[in-house]
């Protein structure tokens, strides 16, 4: 495959990435707020009597240890997606520059 045919791949991937890309950043970016609201809530209905110990609870929580590991996968599905889009804008670099190249009989 030469470069062209590479770059035109990596613009139909960036392309084709877009939506998803953009839905797995926003959900990465506020997920801290659903963390907050979740425990808020799971602490309001906590059975303690101490702050520390309604905390204690709602950390402990299935609902809250589920919601940590959604999470985790939202951020190792949000960086594996931006690498592989790093890696097409770095395919199409090399082609424009391999083109310049060309162009200029350096190559």
């Amino acid at each position: 495959m030469n470069y062209l045919e590479q770059a035109e791949k990596a613009m139909k991937y960036l392309q084709e990435s877009e939506e998803e890309a953009a839905q797995y950043k926003a959900l990465l970016k506020f997920q801290p707020e659903r963390h907050k609201a979740l425990l808020a809530r799971l602490q309001n209905d906590s059975l303690e009597t101490t702050e520390a110990g309604r905390k204690r609870d709602a950390e402990a929580s299935d609902a809250f240890s589920e919601l940590l590991d959604e999470s985790t996968e939202i951020a190792e599905h949000n960086y594996l997606l931006e690498a592989k889009r790093k890696r097409a804008e770095y395919k199409i670099e090399l082609f424009r520059s391999t083109h310049s190249m060309q162009k200029r009989g350096n190559i």
